[in-house]
């Protein structure tokens, strides 16, 4: 009498060589893992070191002048902000920048070339 496997492998025929090896598939699937952890945790600790500024308003005093105000939390120490004042074409019409400590609110009055129609934090770095 034959064994389950002739019967098998006569009613079906003979299975195609070996088992496939999966040492390969799982270094692969454990190094994608890997990369995906390190870039998860690259980008945590780099939104929390990021300078974060929220417009609170402006003011236009005049065709050459502009009150800006703004706040910033720095978790990392002072910055500078640079501030712009648009016209109606969203064209800079004045820029200055400003050194601010860690964290707080602050008010700039920039000076413009043309009558401008808001004012606004462009972007904050560290000192």
């Amino acid at each position: 009498m034959s064994s389950v496997s002739d019967l098998m492998a006569e009613r079906y025929g003979k299975p195609a060589g070996k088992k496939r090896n999966r040492k390969p598939i799982i270094a692969l699937a454990a190094a994608l893992i890997a990369a995906f952890l390190g870039w998860a945790i690259w980008v945590s600790i780099d939104n929390a070191n990021q300078i974060k500024t929220q417009d609170l308003g402006y003011e236009i005093l005049s065709e050459k002048q502009a009150s800006v105000r703004f706040a910033v939390q720095s978790p990392s120490g002072p910055a500078v902000c640079a501030i712009q004042v648009l016209n109606q074409g969203f064209a800079v019409v004045g820029y200055k920048e400003v050194p601010v400590a860690a964290s707080g609110e602050y008010e700039t009055f920039v000076n413009t070339t043309q009558l401008g129609v808001s004012g606004l934090v462009d972007k904050c770095w560290l000192k």
